[in-house]
């Protein structure tokens, strides 16, 4: 996929902060109403499907979302 610089839209740059991530929210909420049509990486199933078969084998050893989203947190950027 490849990824290229579009321009702004009218006005988006007058916007607040919040009310620029509100657009790109309802955008993007308007995109993902038909999931069948976002593009999705083949490499990217690839990994989901070996996580999930991962997850099958052992599913003991899987941590909860809350637990991932703490450790992506404390990784240096």
């Amino acid at each position: 996929m490849e990824y290229t610089s579009i321009p702004e839209p009218p006005g988006f740059s007058n916007l607040s902060k919040t009310e620029q991530v509100r657009y790109l929210q309802a955008l993007w909420d308007r995109i993902a109403e038909n999931p069948s049509d976002v593009p999705v990486l083949e490499t990217h199933l690839e990994v989901a499907e070996q996580r999930l078969a991962e997850y099958r084998r052992n599913p003991d050893e899987a941590r909860s979302a809350y637990e991932a989203l703490d450790c992506l947190g404390k990784k240096p950027r």
